[in-house]
């Protein structure tokens, strides 16, 4: 089982990887190349972040060479930065195939670091439903939190251009509302999956959680699910009028919710090993 510092740093590889999901949902070329170049630059330095806090934490492990699952996941998102920064400076120029070439490659290699880290919160088996819901849950907050971030800092974009068109803001909405509704259905899912295909040390956590840890469970669902939703409705109609401004101030709310539910979740991942 992992401490919750192991778990909350997870959300400093989570936000940039969803982050490049929610960048390559927006259209390319109908956007100023100065939202791509703030908001990577943004992401980016959470995800820097994020990896000096890493190797502090497993410093001595990792030149030890006791944990090697953990080197990989240190080195994995080592390439994951090294590609996002190849593409952060590629913004500054018009090599195009390079620069799809390094963002491709900075989703790839994170996908695969999350998939490595993933594995090091529970203990089952490699051939068991664990294996597959733990990556699973921890890429869907990924692509929430990006989601969540990429739309509140696309809002501020339109306070500087007033003349855009409101069809990037409204894709980008539409995929904060699907990575919320698709991990909204996945919490109600896992539970039963992990309780009836889990094995024996994953069914007593679950039912640790539910015994000892109901109030902050319910919080965390509370918070970054039914209240973000309420919110996604309300972002809807003010894009619909359109009025970004206010579609921007709703986004900062959901964002909220949303980072302090993944932080509630992370203290659940690090009292019981479960996804939430």
């Amino acid at each position: 089982m992992q401490t919750f510092p192991e778990s909350f740093l997870l959300l400093f590889f989570q936000v940039p990887l969803g982050g490049l999901f929610a960048i390559a949902a927006t259209p390319f070329h109908e956007l100023e190349r100065g939202f791509y170049k703030s908001t990577a630059g943004v992401l980016f330095a959470l995800g820097l972040v994020g990896f000096w806090g890493k190797t502090q934490l497993h410093g001595k492990s990792l030149l030890a060479g006791t944990r090697l699952g953990t080197q990989m996941e240190v080195v994995l998102y080592l390439l994951f930065l090294i590609c996002f920064a190849l593409y952060l400076y590629s913004l500054w120029g018009e090599r195009v195939f390079f620069r799809a070439r390094v963002f491709s490659s900075s989703i790839l290699l994170g996908v695969a670091g999350l998939l490595i880290g993933s594995q090091s919160f529970h203990r089952a088996p490699l051939w068991s439903i664990e294996t597959l819901i733990y990556p699973v849950s921890f890429l869907l907050s990924s692509l929430l939190l990006g989601g969540v971030t990429v739309g509140m800092l696309i809002g501020h974009w339109y306070l500087i251009d007033t003349g855009q068109s409101i069809d990037p803001f409204v894709r980008l909405f539409k995929f904060f509302l699907v990575s919320l509704i698709t991990q909204t259905g996945f919490f109600l899912l896992m539970p039963l999956l992990l309780y009836a295909m889990g094995n024996a040390a994953t069914a007593s956590n679950l039912q640790q959680l539910l015994e000892n840890h109901l109030l902050l469970l319910s919080t965390r669902l509370l918070v970054a699910q039914v209240c973000p939703l309420v919110l996604a409705y309300m972002i809807w109609r003010t894009l619909k009028i359109p009025h970004t401004m206010a579609a921007t101030g709703l986004f900062y709310i959901a964002l909220l919710g949303v980072f302090v539910g993944e932080i509630l979740g992370r203290e659940i991942l690090a009292l019981t090993a479960l996804p939430f």
